[in-house]
């Protein structure tokens, strides 16, 4: 008798994995097929230039993640097609199926991936410190002390970072949208230090560069403060995509390309205006 049940639990055992074995497959949609079979590469993405913005004389869609989806796309040998798309709706868009990947400057923050798999990052967003040349100062840590002064644009990071990572600081904000005027009170001494994202920081050296001249960058780019990394959101649940996806990046970033390119469009983007 136990020999029997024995069996029929060996049995019933055998049955659930061939039944788990004959549905994987079904559930398990596999959108590299589905892309290729389709014959284009349907990917979302959001207004942010040098990222990925339209072109203002044909209207196309051109940028660092324009560049890279389009890599994508030669290697699965299908097309590229851009849905625009807000950022309000860039994640509800993915979660709707209206595309298959959000390629844009997105950052992968662990409440954004309770709803979607972000890639590995492809960038890192971040923040140098510059500090007046004058001044002379030579130490980040330094500059925690009521004797220096901060400045950045009023209700953004640039203002809130310093009080948060800088409690004995002075810090003091600046109502303008115009990023040259309070990194201009640091370049002029009215202030000792301020947050400048690379990005900015490049456009600033082709538009302003006597501004620039008097200034230090105090932390290179592998030093940034205030990380995050910046990556591509697909729907849950499709390892293979993924892979493909990670696998790409990897060899993109690995031979950095990922840095040339973003220079490349930061430059473009500085000489556009």
């Amino acid at each position: 008798m136990t020999s029997l049940l024995k069996r029929l639990g060996f049995l019933k055992i055998l049955l659930v994995l061939a039944f788990a074995l004959a549905v994987s497959p079904a559930l398990a949609e596999d959108l590299i097929k589905e892309i290729k079979d389709r014959g284009v590469f349907k990917v979302g993405m959001a207004e942010s230039p040098p990222w990925q913005s339209p072109n203002p004389t044909t209207g196309e869609y051109e940028g660092f993640n324009v560049d890279l989806a389009n890599r994508v796309a030669k290697i699965l040998g299908v097309k590229l097609q851009i849905v625009p798309a807000t950022w309000a709706t860039l994640i509800p868009g993915l979660e709707a199926k209206q595309y298959d990947t959000v390629f844009a400057n997105l950052f992968a923050t662990p409440e954004r991936a309770v709803v979607v798999d972000f890639t590995e990052p492809y960038s890192t967003y971040g923040f140098h410190i510059v500090t007046n040349k004058k001044k002379g100062i030579t130490s980040i840590d330094a500059l925690n002390s009521p004797d220096f002064t901060f400045v950045g644009q009023s209700g953004t990071v640039e203002e809130s970072y310093p009080k948060e990572l800088f409690p004995n600081a002075k810090v003091r904000g600046v109502v303008t949208n115009d990023i040259a005027a309070w990194i201009g009170e640091v370049a002029s001494g009215q202030a000792d230090a301020a947050f400048l994202d690379p990005g900015t920081l490049m456009l600033l050296k082709v538009r302003a560069p006597a501004l620039t001249d008097r200034i230090v960058v105090m932390n290179t780019e592998d030093q940034l403060v205030k990380p995050v990394g910046l990556a591509y959101a697909i729907r849950p649940g499709d390892p293979h995509f993924l892979n493909f996806l990670n696998t790409f990046i990897r060899d993109v970033v690995r031979n950095g390309e990922n840095v040339k390119l973003r220079d490349k469009w930061f430059q473009e983007l500085a000489k556009a205006k």
